[in-house]
């Protein structure tokens, strides 16, 4: 299962979070985690990275290829 990581720059608020979690009753993703302070998106499933985007773009986000940001302590742990 792939993990696209997107930066969603309109995500500004709780209520987006809520909307892009909503998309979790696609059958194809398995979970989607969201930091909302980072403006990242980790979607979890069986779909690719550009079948992610355009959920979140159906959604009415601007979804962009992300990193994943760990933190300096995740970052450290991960080299």
């Amino acid at each position: 299962m792939d993990k696209p990581v997107f930066t969603v720059n309109n995500m500004t608020c709780n209520g987006c979070v809520a909307n892009i979690k909503g998309l979790e009753v696609d059958a194809r993703i398995k979970s989607i985690d969201i930091k909302l302070a980072k403006k990242q998106v980790t979607v979890e499933g069986d779909l690719t990275f550009e079948e992610g985007a355009e959920l979140i773009r159906d959604a009415g986000y601007q979804p962009e290829a992300g990193v994943e940001k760990k933190g300096f302590l995740g970052n450290l742990l991960s080299s």
